[in-house]
């Protein structure tokens, strides 16, 4: 199997309107699909605060009138993807591979299954424990707390749409849906994680969803594992499973952000067998992402 190519488009620190990061992975995988271009894509960004509605979604999954959601300054959107009502915002990293998945030889399962293998191995690095493939509930979780959220497409073995991580997230947003369609369980961050790691305490089900921002300033985030420094994007692949303590974990939202996507680029690269050598990364802020995507042309 010849070697794959893969088009890292980067946005940083700035917040993607939903729209737009729609276009963007509905436009690339069209030029996927016609031959116009050949490299698989990803799609790195953070949302401005958006309800999105998958193919599973009903009114039942919100718990307050959608108008007072609205009110609130988030967006509500039907998505044609996989999965029921979740929630995109600040300091949730949002990935969007659009990758030909017949030339990587991945089935639906398996390509579901490379993603949360990628999250899990991008969490790990912070030593926190977290497992997928659990029955009727796709995503990644620590023990009954889900991290991580997965709704995808495939269309002509093209994947779009993807995952969400959530690292600094504000999980209040969570407390107005039914995550995912899940009642039961909670939902959780990298930055909360780490907080009850720090600790050593953990909280309940219910006080997870208490609408917790995730990090304190500077609490103890000192001596946490984290990455080493600014040559995680230049294309080297390193096994990540094992924390290193040679850096903290940053206290801002958007140093947290940036380290963490670092620490995915390098997951995903290797889970999915691509040649670090054939990895480009490009930045690019919210305002010049449609040139970006043109420019592939």
């Amino acid at each position: 199997m010849a070697s794959r190519s893969l088009r890292v488009i980067h946005c940083g620190a700035s917040l993607v309107k939903y729209a737009d990061g729609l276009w963007a992975q509905e436009t690339i995988a069209e030029h996927l699909k016609k031959g116009i271009i050949a490299c698989d894509t990803l799609l790195l960004l953070q949302h401005r605060p958006v309800y999105t509605i998958g193919k599973r979604g009903r009114d039942t999954d919100f718990r307050i009138p959608l108008e007072e959601l609205i009110s609130k300054g988030a967006e509500i959107y039907s998505a044609p993807r996989g999965g029921e009502v979740t929630f995109h915002g600040p300091g949730q990293l949002v990935a969007y591979p659009i990758i030909q998945l017949r030339e990587a030889r991945l089935g639906a399962r398996k390509y579901v299954e490379t993603l949360e293998d990628s999250i899990i191995s991008t969490v790990g690095a912070y030593g926190i424990k977290a497992h997928g493939r659990l029955k009727g509930a796709t995503g990644v979780w620590v023990d009954d707390r889900k991290i991580a959220a997965i709704g995808v497409r495939i269309s002509h073995g093209i994947s779009s749409h993807g995952l969400a991580l959530n690292i600094s997230t504000d999980l209040g947003f969570f407390q107005d849906i039914i995550p995912c369609g899940i009642s039961d369980k909670s939902v959780t961050s990298v930055g909360e994680e780490l907080r009850q790691m720090n600790n050593g305490t953990g909280l309940s089900g219910a006080d997870r969803m208490n609408g917790s921002t995730g990090l304190s300033s500077a609490d103890g985030m000192n001596g946490i594992a984290a990455m080493s420094g600014a040559d995680r994007m230049s294309g080297e692949v390193r096994d990540i499973h094992a924390p290193t303590l040679a850096h903290t974990y940053p206290t801002e939202p958007e140093g947290q952000f940036e380290q963490v996507s670092k620490h995915f680029v390098d997951s995903f690269t290797r889970h999915f067998k691509y040649d670090p050598s054939m990895v480009e990364i490009q930045r690019v802020e919210e305002e010049s992402l449609r040139v970006a995507v043109n420019s592939q042309l």
